[in-house]
């Protein structure tokens, strides 16, 4: 699939010196973010409209309708809608098992792009939290300002997925 949209307009006055050469770190955020805005509800609207089928029957899965949610990733948070898949009558129907499921797991903070989990986490192994949420929020188009308290939970999320991994390699 191909999308084309304009991201932005960058002018420059015909004398220009070191300071208006390239794109400025502000363009740079503005233009990032631009494109992730335009990408991922794209991607994520793609995505609903796949059809599923139930891994054990093969029927095909009735849509829920749409839920909103936050994307965050390193080149800006992003609102989406993400489909919601009533869960297949073979797999059962009890009062406490889940009725629908996510075309993608939006969960309580498990959505974070892995390159942003990445950057934080490298981040935040060298410097303290609250520094490593100054750098990202000075460096990145991340919405909004970061704050250590969240920078703190997504390396502890990074690290227990390593140390996950780690023992699952050991074990095999």
């Amino acid at each position: 699939m191909v999308t084309e949209t304009e991201l932005a307009c960058i002018e420059r006055n015909e004398q220009i010196g070191l300071a208006e050469l390239g794109l400025r770190l502000d363009e740079a955020k503005q233009v990032t973010a631009a494109l992730q805005a335009e990408m991922v509800p794209t991607q994520m609207a793609a995505l609903g409209e796949c059809p599923r089928a139930c891994a054990a029957c093969g029927r095909r899965l009735a849509s829920k309708g749409c839920s909103a949610a936050r994307f965050p990733s390193l080149f800006g948070d992003v609102p989406v809608r993400v489909r919601r898949l009533l869960v297949c009558p073979c797999q059962g129907t009890g009062e406490s098992e889940t009725r629908s499921v996510a075309v993608l797991g939006f969960g309580r903070g498990a959505a974070v792009a892995p390159e942003l989990a990445y950057v934080t986490a490298r981040y935040a192994a060298m410097a303290p939290f609250g520094k490593a949420a100054d750098l990202l929020s000075e460096l990145l188009p991340v919405s909004g300002t970061q704050h250590a308290s969240r920078v703190r939970s997504r390396t502890l999320r990074v690290d227990a997925a390593v140390v996950q991994a780690q023992a699952a390699a050991r074990a095999s």
